[in-house]
């Protein structure tokens, strides 16, 4: 197309340009691209709730409906320890001795105070500070409350398996429920390994 002075164009070239833009498709719908203004709603993030214990500087953080773990030692090919049963590699007179509380505890560790993790933590430290001590015998009060089924308690119910867990299940012989007089089953006797026994 070619303008004149006047910057106007010819009559041929309106005439050339109608019949072009009259046989051109239009389009009925638009090729824009139109976005959803509609804020994304998103959910607010739960916060976890930290506990302080007043006696201990141990943190622990809460887990709701956290499964209950099984009682399952880590390394090897262990058996299970349950403070009901006697286990194997120990003489039945033995088993019975540590049952009715003959085998007097060398040492005593109350939880009582202690969060969850603070508990496990200085069970780890303590059972292997004994161990590597040939300290054997020991009392682990766990404390306990009368609920609707017996005997009740977060520390009684993990204690027995975390004793189940590497490092510890390698070090440990038998665990039973304590007599009354030390606490019943407040309250857990253990008896370990000789140090010479286990080799890391």
């Amino acid at each position: 197309m070619i303008k004149d002075k006047e910057n106007n164009f010819s009559e041929e070239d309106m005439d050339l340009w109608e019949t072009v833009s009259n046989k051109t498709k239009k389009y009925k719908k638009t090729n824009r691209i139109i976005f959803n203004n509609k804020p994304e709603i998103t959910k607010p993030i739960q916060k976890q709730v930290i506990e302080k214990s007043n006696k201990r500087e141990s943190i622990f953080i809460k887990e709701k409906n956290k499964k209950e773990m099984p009682l399952v030692n880590i390394k090897g090919n262990l058996e299970a320890l349950d403070p009901k049963e006697i286990p194997a590699g120990i003489s039945l007179k033995q088993a019975q001795d540590i049952k009715k509380g003959k085998f007097r505890p060398e040492k005593v560790y109350d939880l009582h105070g202690y969060t969850q993790y603070g508990a496990h933590n200085y069970l780890n430290e303590e059972i292997i500070k004994c161990y590597k001590g040939n300290i054997r015998t020991l009392l682990i009060i766990t404390g306990k409350k009368l609920g609707a089924s017996g005997a009740e308690g977060v520390l009684k119910k993990e204690v027995p398996r975390w004793l189940n867990l590497s490092p510890l299940r390698e070090v440990i012989l038998m665990t039973s429920w304590a007599t009354p007089r030390d606490g019943g089953d407040g309250a857990l006797y253990v008896l370990l390994k000789r140090y010479k026994e286990i080799k890391y």
